[in-house]
Parts: structure tokens; sequence; C-alpha cells
């Protein structure tokens, strides 16, 4: 299968080029069977493709962009423009619907264009209230990082924290086309690799990618869950394992890969969570950091009292930064939450 884009030969099973990442298939605008992106017509139904598909899933892309929060649009334009070309470790994250090609064919065009743009609105709001980026459209399905352009520590977990939320606004969606369509569901695969990431185009059209083959696993995973489930793998579950139950971790035969890929299904939130760094259950005292306690003890006790201080506490990543300052607060408010501490 040649790339359009790029010209690089890839596997017959290629879902994504392995030199751009720029998609190999197009979704039918009829019955969202994948083609080819060269095909004039759709292997299934025979709708001729004359660019208008292209042009609006495109549209379709750009709206779901407009719909984010204004403040998070800003942050997404900025940071955009300052990782171009960068290597970095990003989490990817891909929905699909379930069956919908045998949903489609029993939908006017129009009706299921309705159902699917219901869908993707769910999705996008569930991937923006955690500050991920939606790249893709693909026919039915939508591609997503969390880590490229805005970075986090925890960015896998809040791509896991999405795909629940998600998971649970599509029942709610199931429950409303209910007699219309029956057994809607989604699926969603998430893993976490290394890629780089930038604009992948021409002048007349680019888009915001992260290239390598992290992108091609995660659509693998996502392809081998069950309808409902949100399917992460082995490398994702060492960076979630302190905040989610899991399932058991399974083997998958992914296509074009030599080994099977380890994943497992998140099953919910820990009703208590566990420690991100460390050994869980050892918690070692702070030794020799009296008058440091002692500073932030009074900056808290000021800061109830009215009066604004910046206090910079600098430390090697794990070293118990984040638990000195609850036991700060827990002895300093008695454990009461404060917005500005």
């Amino acid at each position: 299968m040649i790339c359009q884009q790029c010209g690089k030969k890839n596997d017959p099973d290629a879902v994504f080029c392995v030199q751009c990442s720029q998609p190999l298939l197009q979704s039918c605008p009829s019955c969202s069977t994948q083609n080819p992106v060269d095909a004039r017509f759709c292997k299934k139904c025979r709708t001729e493709f004359d660019g208008v598909s292209a042009v609006s899933q495109a549209n379709k892309l750009q709206d779901l962009r407009d719909s984010a929060p204004k403040g998070l649009q800003d942050k997404l334009r900025l940071a955009q423009t300052e990782i171009e070309g960068q290597r970095k470790p990003v989490t990817i994250l891909f929905t699909d619907i379930v069956g919908s090609t045998s949903i489609a064919e029993k939908l006017d065009p129009e009706e299921w264009k309705e159902v699917v743009q219901g869908a993707h609105h769910r999705v996008s709001e569930a991937i923006y209230r955690y500050e991920g980026t939606i790249a893709q459209l693909l026919g039915d399905g939508v591609l997503a990082f969390f880590g490229a352009p805005l970075t986090y520590e925890n960015d896998p977990e809040r791509a896991v924290r999405a795909a629940l939320d998600l998971q649970e606004s599509i029942a709610d969606y199931r429950r409303q086309l209910a007699g219309f369509v029956d057994g809607f569901h989604m699926r969603v695969g998430i893993h976490v690799g290394e890629v780089v990431v930038g604009q992948v185009g021409t002048d007349e059209h680019a888009e915001y990618l992260a290239i390598g083959d992290t992108v091609n696993v995660a659509a693998r995973i996502e392809s081998a869950a069950q309808p409902g489930e949100v399917l992460v793998s082995e490398t994702c579950v060492r960076l979630i394992e302190h905040v989610f139950e899991l399932g058991e971790i399974k083997e998958i035969k992914a296509k074009g890969k030599t080994k099977p890929v380890r994943a497992t299904v998140v099953l919910s939130l820990k009703a208590e969570p566990g420690l991100a760094r460390g050994i869980g259950g050892v918690r070692a005292p702070f030794v020799g950091r009296e008058a440091e306690v002692a500073q932030l003890e009074q900056a808290l006790l000021a800061l109830c009292q009215g009066q604004g201080q910046v206090v910079a506490l600098l430390g090697d990543a794990g070293i118990g930064k984040t638990r000195l300052l609850e036991q700060v607060r827990e002895r300093t408010c008695g454990g009461e939450p404060q917005d500005k501490a």
C-alpha cells in the first residue's frame, strides 16, 4: 500500500504510513467502509469519492477543535509552535464506533452523519476536559494526543480519565438512541511511547501529527478492545496502576507486529489511589528539615490571615515535595484544603 503523502510503501494491513503517519484509508461518507485513499468509488456501496469526503472530514475536525474552551485553544496554539519537530513521549488515545458499517447501512446517510457527530461531540468534550488534543478524525473514529502539544506529568492518567468519562457519556448516548440505533458502543485503545510531533503535509493542507510506531500500536490495541472497553498497553499500565483498578494483562496478536502486544482493561478508579512514586506502603519520615517546615507553616498561617506570599519548593522528582506540603497543611489548617496554598 503506497502512501499518497510521502510515497512510502507500507504493508497491506497497515492503517497508517510508517514514514509520515498519514492515514492509508478513507471512510466512505455513505456507509463508513474503509477504502484506500486513492479509491474513486466505495468498494461496498459504490459511492463516488470526489474529494468532498476529505474536505468534509477536515471541516468536522476544525469544528471539534473550535468547540474547545477558548483558554484551552490559546494554550494549544502557543504550545504547538514551541515543540515543533520534537521527539518526546506521548500518550495516544484511539476511539472507534463498534460495528459502524452494519449500523450505517440501516440508516439514511444524513441520519448516520447525525449519529456520528453526536458521538464525536461527546468524545471531544471528554478529551478537552483533560486538555488533550484531537489530532484526526478517521471515519467514525478519533485520534487524540495527551502530552503534545500541552505536556503534564500525569498525561497517561489524564488520557485514561478522559476515556472512562467518554465511555460513561456514550452509555448515556446509547440510551438516547435506543429504538433508533440499538447496541451503540465505542471502544478505546491507549498506548504510551516516543514519537516525533509536528506539522505533516503540504502547503495546501497540513496537520499536527505524531509520527512513530506508537500510533500504530495504539490503533491495534483499540481494535482489540471489546465494546465499551478501555484497553491500555502494558507500557501505560506502569504509569497509571496507582490510580485505576485494572484487569489481568493479556497478549494481543497485532497485525504487522513480530511480537504480541500486552494490554489490559481499565475497570474503574481506585477508591484510594496509591503512590505514583516510591514503594507502596512505605512512608519514611522527613529528617533535618525543621527550619524549612517552620517557614512553610508561617507562610501558610499568613495566607490564612489574608497575607499572600510566594514560596518556591525545589527538589528532584519523587523526593517528597507534595507529601511535605500535605503534612504542613494538615498541621497548620487541620486538614482543610486551602485553594491558594
